[in-house]
């Protein structure tokens, strides 16, 4: 039986109370935040919260929600478009060490466990690599499977450039004096961003609108669009940064057919440039599919777990889940 805590909900435009307890979180990101979740409440349908965990006046975990609604389930709990960590925050262990950590942060995880199958027939959460024992989460019946991600730390360029393939060596040459600017612009991302999907035949995972809004949001402030140059001066390729004070997440990539091959390797080496520049880590954000693995982790980098965590209130909302997700592209 989980042991009892103060859960509260809350919204979005209230989350700046939380800031000093994200600000120490091992698992904080850009996407734990008041930013992200009110530009999430501003386009998507349903509702976007967090719900606080407190026992003795302290704040013990802030998990963040999307709620909406499914024809066939009721309200559900999704992970929201171009939002690579949806997962619990915990403070950080300060004075406690070894099994009193684990025994702290496992009542809480059990709790909120317990919480998630309260409210909803149906849950998914995306924990950040450094929650990694979330063993009260799958003691409780949710599904856990892992996923992966590359991490680029910053390294000397010639000594980064050394340790790559030739081939990858000769794709960035081949890029060389292009110019590549950093922009607030989302327009020119947005074009290409629909042409790339539509080349795919696959549903883009955000509006164009979304996109629009995190660009005006977080660009220039706490994020960038990469865009790489054509002959004549055109956008041809473009990438989508977002940062915290602890790592850059490389969010999108899109292309006219210009700016494809060669172009999109010199691309994405002078994003990993510009991100060492400022002192980050880079996140690939996932390495999960084949063909992006292949691409992204040419660059090196360390390949690191997380967990995809999923609560199912019956194997009949298993299975309508999974066919609503698969509908939806």
């Amino acid at each position: 039986m989980p042991k009892p805590f103060d859960v509260d909900e809350v919204p979005p435009d209230e989350l700046a109370r939380y800031d000093d307890f994200l600000a120490a979180s091992p698992q904080r990101t850009a996407f734990a935040g008041a930013p992200w979740l009110s530009l999430l409440a501003g386009q998507l349908p349903g509702r976007v919260f967090a719900l606080a965990f407190a026992a003795a006046g302290e704040t013990r975990a802030l998990v963040p929600f999307w709620e909406r609604r499914d024809l066939l389930l009721g309200n559900v709990a999704e992970i929201p478009p171009l939002t690579p960590y949806w997962g619990p925050c915990l403070p950080p262990p300060g004075e406690l060490r070894g099994e009193r950590v684990k025994a702290r942060d496992h009542d809480v995880l059990a709790a909120a466990a317990a919480e998630i199958k309260r409210r909803w027939r149906y849950a998914r959460l995306v924990c950040h690599p450094a929650l990694a024992d979330v063993r009260p989460f799958t003691w409780a019946g949710f599904r856990g499977d892992a996923r992966y991600t590359s991490m680029l730390a910053p390294t000397p360029e010639d000594e980064f450039l050394a340790s790559l393939s030739s081939s990858l060596r000769n794709k960035i040459k081949q890029g060389e004096g292009r110019p590549v600017e950093e922009s607030a612009d989302a327009e020119p991302f947005v074009a290409m961003y629909g042409e790339t999907f539509g080349r795919r035949g696959i549903t883009p995972p955000a509006s164009a609108s979304f996109i629009r809004a995190l660009v005006k949001e977080f660009c220039g402030r706490a994020g960038t669009v990469f865009y790489l140059r054509g002959d004549g001066g055109e956008a041809v390729a473009g990438r989508l940064v977002l940062w915290d004070r602890r790592a850059a997440y490389d969010l999108l990539a899109a292309s006219f057919a210009e700016g494809r091959g060669p172009l999109g390797a010199y691309l994405l080496w002078r994003e990993v440039l510009a991100v060492w520049e400022r002192g980050l880590t880079l996140d690939m954000v996932g390495v999960n599919v084949a063909s992006i693995a292949r691409f992204k982790e040419s660059f090196g980098g360390k390949l690191v777990p997380y967990y995809q965590l999923a609560a199912y209130r019956s194997p009949l909302v298993r299975l309508l889940a999974g066919a609503g997700r698969r509908l939806r592209g």
